[in-house]
């Protein structure tokens, strides 16, 4: 796997892997701002620039794929990595700013829930891609982020009827059902990215 790897091309495990460290912080910090209520603003302001880092990493990595010719992997599958990265870098931070713009009456149950199930998947991500360079195929950690993302919908699942069941304010049902549709989708998002990484191990295996 990975015979055509170059010295030069080193760099793309370098972003993957910073990418990744940013996440888990940030989804580290929106974990912290979902299990205390009322949701602390500060926290917002420690995860914006994480988010704003892993956007430059982003375009670092689409600057080295315009200039290098020979790549560790195909190009379009280094793209769809960093950018399903990416994704779930700008959901975390999505989630986080509502709290801030819809100063919510009360916590949402199954909020805290859900992220810490992300930041698992994160965690697992975070082997796997720290091991890409040296070849290591982690593929059960790879099927750990499936099982994971399996929770996560069952939690969503019960916390959105939960929502309806009890929630009598159809601004508040509204704002708490955004939330957590965000944060479900950033689940989703940890199993795009465990996929583009099963479909290089399949095609350079």
């Amino acid at each position: 796997m990975f015979d055509r790897l170059l010295p030069k091309e080193e760099k793309y495990f370098e972003y993957f892997t910073e990418m990744i460290v940013h996440i888990r912080k940030m989804a580290e910090k929106t974990h912290h701002l979902f299990s205390n209520y009322p949701y602390d603003r500060e926290v917002l302001l420690d995860i914006i620039p994480m988010e704003k880092r892993c956007d430059e990493i982003m375009h670092k990595v689409v600057k080295q794929l315009n200039k290098t010719f020979v790549t560790p992997f195909d190009r379009e599958d280094i793209f769809s990595l960093i950018k399903r990265l990416d994704d779930i870098s700008d959901i975390l931070l999505a989630a986080s700013v509502r709290t801030d713009i819809f100063k919510l009456a009360a916590p949402i149950d199954g909020a805290k829930e859900i992220i810490s199930i992300i930041q698992h998947q994160i965690m697992e991500l975070e082997k796997v891609l720290g091991g890409l360079k040296d070849k290591h195929r982690g593929m059960d950690e790879l099927k750990a982020v499936k099982v994971l993302e399996t929770q996560a919908d069952t939690v969503y699942r019960t916390a959105m009827t939960g929502l309806f069941e009890n929630e009598h304010d159809p601004i508040e049902l509204i704002k708490k059902k955004e939330i957590l549709d965000i944060l479900e989708d950033a689940s989703d998002k940890c199993q795009s990215v465990a996929n583009v990484i099963i479909a290089i191990f399949i095609k350079n295996s």
